[in-house]
């Protein structure tokens, strides 16, 4: 009779790594903030890969027309193993960032570690980029 598995890692509760490998998500969905859209940005959610179901999403800044703008890629923060794009404190960060800038932004999800190894993630952004 094999041993039960030991918990290695607790990642702010939002994901714990056991001894056998396996993985346990929590669902995280209250947050302490709340998305702050002031208008002064446009954004959009697009499919850009079917076989991961990965989204991105592009802000552009309201107030430049027609003008060409730069693009930047703003991968979300957690050490590629936790976050999301849809998550408030992404959203209200690229909302400022675009308008201020002003630049347009890619704010995508990739998959995440430990079940997909880097340089995955990596890979998922030159997907996103290649889709733009």
């Amino acid at each position: 009779m094999g041993s039960l598995a030991q918990l290695v890692e607790d990642c702010l509760r939002i994901i714990q790594v056991y001894s056998d490998g396996s993985i346990f998500w929590f669902e995280v969905t209250d947050f302490p903030i709340k998305v702050q859209d002031d208008g002064y940005a446009i954004w959009k959610d697009c499919l850009f890969d079917k076989k991961h179901n990965l989204y991105l999403c592009l802000y552009k800044p309201m107030s430049t027309s027609n003008a060409k703008l730069p693009i930047l890629n703003f991968f979300h923060d957690n050490g590629f193993c936790h976050n999301s794009r849809t998550w408030p404190n992404c959203h209200n960060c690229c909302f400022r960032l675009s308008s201020a800038l002003p630049a347009v932004f890619i704010s995508l999800d990739y998959c995440l570690t430990p079940e997909h190894r880097l340089p995955v993630a990596m890979d998922d952004a030159l997907s996103a980029i290649k889709w733009l």
